[in-house]
């Protein structure tokens, strides 16, 4: 394998994993043509949870993965998806958070595929062709080492992903974790131990 080749396989796979797999908070930006959409998104990409809210007062939409269905503004959607189908049918606004949903990777419904790569600074970029016209150029921009996506550009479509900091506020997120619980349970946990001393 020459070393373009290899470089590109490696690109591919980190770009390919989505990054640290923590859950976070962050603004997902899509355009198509001169029109921009703004999303609060909400995701915890190994339990493939996500929810997303048009801002700045629009609709929502979230995933529920025990019952396999997509909600908007609160209302099952009126099919229910297959593992074969997951994240295929994810809505733009959290495509970026879940990259194996973006169209790129060559596989036979997809219609782009990446042929190069390039680092710039901290980032990596892959290069994309189209399938049905090789004069067709899109790209996939992530961080080289986390492999967190950044952005997406195609002639008809772009989107960009600005996660939130996490707060370093002594908490601690183990990412795998996924389901419904107390989201204060840590503090409350804190102020019975110092009780107790």
């Amino acid at each position: 394998m020459d070393t373009s080749s290899e470089n590109l396989a490696i690109a591919i796979g980190k770009a390919m994993g989505g990054g640290d797999g923590t859950s976070y908070d962050g603004i997902s930006y899509c355009q198509s043509g001169i029109h921009v959409e703004r999303y609060a998104i909400s995701v915890v990409p190994r339990g493939f949870i996500w929810s997303a809210k048009k801002l700045p007062d629009g609709s929502s939409r979230s995933f529920d993965p025990k019952r396999m269905i997509i909600q908007t503004d609160g209302v099952d959607d009126p099919y229910s998806l297959s593992i074969d189908r997951i994240p295929f049918s994810f809505p733009e606004p959290v495509k970026l958070a879940f990259p194996l949903s973006l169209p790129i990777w060559g596989r036979y419904m997809d219609r782009y595929h990446p042929v190069d790569s390039e680092v710039h600074g901290s980032d990596t970029t892959l290069l994309l062709r189209d399938r049905t016209d090789p004069t067709i150029f899109g790209s996939f921009t992530f961080e080289t080492e986390s492999g967190i996506a950044k952005t997406f550009y195609t002639l008809s479509t772009v989107l960009k992903l600005e996660r939130e900091a996490r707060p370093d506020n002594g908490k601690y997120d183990f990412g795998f974790v996924a389901g419904s619980g107390d989201p204060d349970l840590q503090n409350r946990l804190r102020q019975e131990k110092n009780t107790q001393e």
